[in-house]
């Protein structure tokens, strides 16, 4: 409660000095709305000066989601990508996010995404997130339309914005702790390999367990052998509960498919991951490949990318996020490295980075009307 109200102190004197100055009322909205994010659902001024939005459930033709509306004018409109949890659309978290932003003006649609309740994301995901786009757009035509993702949740909505109808038409992109390079991305998962652009050193972390078996738990679905369906996740559940359960009789229980996706997640060595990765059943490579956004002509991209990663994020390095903004040529791009706010946790604001924070955040707001 301490470090909060010193933050407190601090955004206030933030906005106090903005208003003396005479700086534009959006950098003051920043401030707020980064207040508001930092206090993880207790009652700031952000909720005190604006009315609380409209939500409920929706539906069209080919989707379904729930819409959250400002009070007043609507300013831009958002589809925010929820990343893969159980809760998906639920998330208590997600669902602030939501409301903090058509606080500020944005018509937010976060739509259904039936694999991220198990944890998986899928390459029809990608038109699940078109579908919600278009919608939203239909609904508002008129304001910049924008998406927002979380985690993982970058691989469908950039396979949705570049969709030919979608990609001229999507005036933002924003990213918390994406990826572009799949491969790369599952090398750190397993091993904690990872090496930042510009620099020739390779860095190693501890793998996050809990980054494992989710990949476990997400690709044992795909495979065609139930037993070794049923042993995949039995093995994800007792390591989620205990990362050091004992699987053993488990694991000589599988058939080649399950050992072949236990070994991706097993392997400590950086150099083996392309191989074991290339020797994944075809449904399991195949759903891989079709999020590997490395596999994409992301020059095609187009509106403002606004990415943000954590630069000790245990579960996507922030070297994914140097790497998408390199690829994403033909756009414009804002690149927010961070300390202290581990993998998307939005109310982790502190001194060391409320002022990149305050930035995003700036970036963000300024793509409204």
């Amino acid at each position: 409660m301490k470090m909060l109200r010193r933050l407190a102190i601090g955004l206030a004197a933030i906005v106090a000095l903005l208003l003396v100055f005479g700086q534009p009322v959006t950098w003051v909205q920043s401030a707020l709305v980064m207040w508001d994010l930092a206090a993880g659902g207790e009652p700031t001024l952000w909720q005190e000066v604006t009315d609380r939005p409209r939500e409920y459930p929706t539906r069209w033709e080919s989707g379904e989601g729930d819409l959250y509306l400002p009070a007043g004018k609507v300013r831009a409109a958002m589809v925010l990508v929820p990343g893969a949890a159980v809760l998906g659309r639920d998330e208590p978290r997600l669902q602030a996010l939501a409301r903090t932003f058509a606080r500020a003006g944005f018509a937010v649609l976060v739509p259904e995404l039936p694999e991220v309740r198990r944890l998986a994301l899928s390459r029809a995901d990608g038109g699940r997130v078109a579908s919600a786009l278009r919608q939203l757009g239909k609904w508002q035509p008129d304001v910049p339309l924008g998406v927002a993702t979380v985690s993982y949740a970058i691989g469908p909505a950039v396979i949705a914005v570049l969709e030919d109808d979608l990609t001229a038409r999507v005036a933002f992109l924003v990213s918390i702790g994406g990826y572009h390079d799949m491969t790369a991305a599952i090398r750190f998962i397993t091993t904690g390999a990872f090496r930042p652009m510009g620099d020739s050193r390779e860095f190693r972390r501890e793998p996050n367990s809990y980054g494992r078996w989710a990949f476990l738990q997400a690709n044992a679905g795909r495979l065609e052998n139930a037993d070794d369906v049923r042993l995949l996740q039995e093995i994800a559940r007792r390591r989620f509960r205990d990362s050091s359960a004992d699987i053993g009789p488990l694991s000589m229980a599988l058939g080649p498919e399950g050992r072949a996706v236990l070994a991706v997640v097993d392997n400590r060595d950086p150099d083996a991951v392309p191989a074991l990765l290339a020797a994944l059943p075809e449904n399991v490579r195949r759903e891989i490949d079709g999020l590997n956004l490395a596999f994409y002509d992301l020059a095609k991209l187009r509106g403002h990318l606004i990415l943000v990663h954590g630069r000790g994020d245990p579960m996507v390095p922030y070297s994914e996020s140097q790497s998408l903004a390199a690829a994403a040529s033909g756009a414009r791009v804002s690149l927010f490295l961070m300390d202290d706010i581990g993998h998307v946790e939005f109310n982790a604001v502190s001194a060391a980075n409320a002022w990149t924070m305050w930035r995003a955040i700036v970036a963000l707001l300024g793509e409204r009307l």
